[in-house]
């Protein structure tokens, strides 16, 4: 049956089906670059020629310019590495490169490539491959035997800069002539940010030893990718784009599908899904947006086309029994090979995935690809369609699964083709980011030391110039040991090894998942950073991992673990109260605000508290609601009443008469800007959230109590996305495309009176914004009197993850000022004779909540700073207990 009758005979809507026709390559000779023989040795096996788009990269890279390729999908971008990589070494065979692919999966199937292409040579040029999956005791031998070494960025952090001390990694790097770096659009957010400190600290390191490899690097068309690349790398690209690819296309077919109302989408998607699976011979690949939903859609579909397995029973070997197989980050090694080789073997049907298949990995035989909702940028969209048809013609299916923006798009299907490109999104001035690789180079017996040891250079610091001035002077000042109280909790995280206890995906330290392990060895599950605990592996979750379901039995903080037990096939969803945020006023805290008539912005730095409150668990066609703290007959553990991530990031706030109305719902109002905000800029959505909420003090225009709407960065220590509403077009684009989402999409009940208050604020914003200036209280100093908060009043305690600790009372010891009191995970009746004294300085207080005194050290007596006056931010004026 053709896809077509089959949603014709189901009752779907088919609102667009389009074909894209095929179109030849176009060939140029090699011949008239001027290559070595070695070269044109392994060229011979191109009969027709290379891609015009291949021969402008390769003839600008050996004329010495930093190149990035931009062209299509499957364009054969990694011929150019593999030429210059060959070209460069036969001019010097003591050469050493450097290929760096951002996921373990592509490590592994690009050895392979790059040991084929090198070996049309004919001569012996031995490739290596360092990734996590290779066990330290042989790297150092990788290292010191290989001409082409192909690493992640992760190792190259974790391993390459942590061993410079070691004689064979400093001959690699003195001997480096060229660094790739594959995939470049996927080097946005923090992973993005992280990196492009990476690279200057390789670019350092490389300088001190007298090499100045060329760059070369591909990447999908994104917007401004000059800037992108200048950003990330701190160097000049050339860009060899679109425009001069000549690579061809197979023909392709495109259908836009909305499902019947009948069922929920997901169950219509599984059973497509089982409808391609049995009665084609399509091999598909499925594009969703959540980790949980690529496990959980993998399981049913499995369930439905193989005999049912006993649901207590566990299947060690699941893998290899799978016929559609999930495929996301945080998968253990063995589990992601397994799957990868399948996936090339072309042995599965089908593979369900989130975007960590949108790159690089080739798989030949899928002719059938769906889309699971539209992404936000083209740069995805065109990703995800690219892995259809590489060899054969092929099929698309994009179906509406009610997003915002897939309702937007199936109302006029047109504009999917003129969607916005993604735009890189780096953030060099994230304090967190930056120290976190300042500890790496610039600590004492650090990178940098660890050159100088190896007696290259004199041990004066010296930073190089692409190092911006702020970074600098913090490598300075962790020489010398003078860092601020907010960065010491990551250097007492960090001990002496920042470059593994910090990974580049996150800000955060990572949690490992596993087995409790008494009567069977411990079993791993993977890593979660703390939002993703937030969404999937709370107290109490469900985890779903390989398609198997675990219960999350305990969830320990301080250690970073997550422990689970097997458990049916139950699902569970989070129970949680409004965020909360508390925006910092007080002075280097607000980064600019703008008044529009009315309509005040204002970006500032907040604090930001999410809450779990419970779960819901979903057991079949039953579902029962479970409150923190759990029932220990349940059998996992947890004894509060609430489970919270605290952190600071930034955000813009949203401030107008009209929000003050009782009328109107300011959630939804919050959401319907974040979705068109994602829509006006498309930034990845996991780096952003919303949130509705009110003054707690007041500050110049703002009085305590009043409301605003907030769009926030979700990152620790904040990337600045949400900045861009601080331009007026770009606020202005915001606020018409979230009237037409209140206006014209049914997700949300919007009220007449919450859409009058949308057409208010869009009138607002079109006036001439003029700039408003934010007047902070200051707090005087009282003579022998240090400024803490209160006890009965609550702060953050960094170094315990924020949690949040409770101050029963303020003592003078022989150490200085200390707070007695509780962390909120010592709170529950097993702590009951339980307390901790910290250092006054050591907690941080919360705007607007904590409450602050006076110590007075001539009485010991504690007082209210003022019975009118409310707590400031602890980074404010004065310093607490000064």
């Amino acid at each position: 049956m053709d896809i077509a009758e089959y949603f014709l005979t189901n009752h779907w809507s088919i609102v667009r089906d389009s074909n894209l026709s095929e179109t030849p390559p176009i060939y140029l000779s090699p011949d008239d670059l001027d290559l070595s023989i070695l070269t044109k040795r392994m060229l011979r096996y191109y009969r027709d020629g290379i891609y015009r788009h291949q021969f402008l990269a390769i003839e600008q890279a050996l004329s010495g310019r930093n190149i990035c390729m931009t062209t299509t999908t499957a364009s054969g971008k990694s011929l150019v590495f593999y030429i210059c990589g060959v070209e460069l070494l036969s001019r010097n065979p003591h050469s050493t490169i450097l290929a760096m692919y951002p996921l373990k999966a592509l490590t592994d199937e690009q050895e392979h490539k790059w040991v084929d292409a090198v070996g049309q040579t004919g001569v012996k040029i031995k490739v290596g491959r360092i990734d996590g999956s290779v066990h330290s005791s042989k790297r150092k031998k990788i290292i010191q035997e290989s001409s082409i070494v192909i690493m992640t960025p992760d190792v190259v952090h974790a391993w390459l800069m942590s061993n410079l001390q070691e004689r064979g990694v400093i001959n690699f790097l003195q001997n480096l002539k060229l660094v790739v770096i594959d995939e470049a659009h996927t080097y946005t957010g923090v992973f993005g940010s992280n990196a492009a400190y990476l690279f200057r600290r390789l670019q350092q390191i490389t300088n001190m030893l007298g090499s100045k490899p060329l760059y070369i690097s591909a990447s999908a068309t994104i917007n401004d990718p000059v800037g992108h690349l200048k950003k990330l790398v701190g160097l000049d690209f050339a860009i060899i784009d679109r425009n001069e690819d000549s690579s061809g296309q197979k023909a392709r077919r495109l259908l836009m599908v909305e499902p019947p109302d009948e069922k929920d989408v997901l169950t219509h998607l599984t059973d497509l899904m089982i409808q391609v699976t049995e009665k084609t011979d399509h091999r598909f690949i499925t594009f969703v947006d959540s980790r949980k939903q690529t496990e959980q859609l993998a399981s049913v579909v499995r369930r439905s086309v193989e005999q049912e397995y006993d649901e207590v029973d566990i299947e060690y070997d699941i893998l290899e029994k799978l016929r559609v197989f999930p495929f996301r980050a945080g998968y253990e090694t063995s589990d992601r090979k397994i799957i990868q080789d399948k996936l090339q073997q072309g042995s599965i049907r089908g593979v369900i995935s989130t975007s960590a298949l949108e790159m690089g990995i080739d798989i030949p035989w899928l002719t059938l690809g769906i889309l699971f909702g539209i992404p936000y940028s083209a740069t995805s969209y065109f990703q995800r369609i690219g892995r259809v048809g590489r060899h054969a013609d092929g099929t698309v299916i994009v179906v509406n699964n009610g997003s915002i923006l897939s309702n937007r798009i199936f109302r006029h299907p047109e504009t999917l083709d003129i969607m916005p490109l993604s735009e890189g999104a780096l953030y060099l001035e994230n304090s967190r980011i930056q120290y976190i690789h300042a500890m790496c180079l610039a600590r004492q017996g650090g990178e940098y030391d660890s050159v100088v040891g190896a007696g290259v250079i004199d041990s004066d610091f010296h930073a190089a110039d692409n190092f911006d001035e702020a970074f600098v002077q913090l490598c300075k000042q962790e020489r010398v040991g003078e860092i601020t109280t907010e960065l010491q909790a990551l250097k007492l995280e960090a001990g002496n090894d920042p470059n593994h206890v910090f990974p580049l995906r996150d800000c955060e330290v990572q949690y490992r998942v596993h087995t409790q392990g008494k009567s069977e060895p411990q079993k791993h599950l993977g890593t979660l950073s703390f939002s993703q605990v937030m969404r999937e592996a709370y107290p109490g979750a469900v985890y779903y991992y390989q398609t198997q379901p675990f219960r999350v039995v305990r969830v320990l903080n301080r250690q970073r673990e997550i422990l689970v037990r097997y458990e049916k096939r139950y699902t569970t969803k989070p129970t949680t109260i409004p965020t909360l945020v508390f925006p910092n006023l007080s002075e280097g805290n607000v980064y600019q605000s703008l008044q529009f008539d009315g309509l005040l912005t204002v970006e500032c730095n907040v604090q930001i508290r999410e809450t779990i409150v419970g779960f819901k668990e979903r057991r079949g066609p039953n579902e029962f609601n479970n409150q923190y703290p759990l029932d220990f007959s349940l059998g996992y553990f947890f004894d509060q009443e609430r489970f919270e991530r605290n952190y600071f990031s930034s955000g813009v706030l949203f401030a107008h008469p009209s929000l003050e109305r009782d009328d109107i719902d300011r959630a939804i109002l919050a959401e319907i800007l974040f979705e068109a905000f994602l829509i006006q800029v498309p930034f990845e959505r996991q780096d952003l959230r919303f949130a509705a909420d009110r003054f707690r003090i007041s500050r110049g225009s703002f009085a305590e109590g009043s409301r605003f709407l907030c769009i926030y960065d979700q990152t620790y220590g904040s990337l600045r996305l949400s900045s861009r509403l601080m331009e007026a077009e770009t606020l202005r684009g915001m606020l018409e495309k979230a009237l037409e989402i209140a206006t014209y999409d049914d997700s949300f009940a919007v009220s007449p009176s919450t859409l009058e208050v949308l057409r208010l604020l869009l009138d607002a914003s079109n006036k001439e914004p003029v700039a408003e200036v934010i007047r902070e209280h200051i707090y005087e100093e009282i003579e022998n009197s240090a400024l803490v908060i209160m006890p009965g009043s609550i702060g953050l305690y960094p170094d315990y993850n924020n949690e949040e600790f409770r101050v029963d009372s303020v003592l003078f010891t022989p150490r200085g000022l200390v707070y007695r009191g509780k962390r909120i995970s010592l709170q529950g009746p097993r702590f009951e004779e339980v307390d901790v004294t910290v250092p006054v300085d050591k907690i941080v207080a919360i705007e607007g909540q904590s409450k602050f005194g006076c110590y007075n050290y001539d009485t010991g007596e504690t007082r209210p700073y003022s019975s009118t006056k409310r707590a400031s931010s602890a980074r404010d004026t004065i310093t607490i207990g000064k």
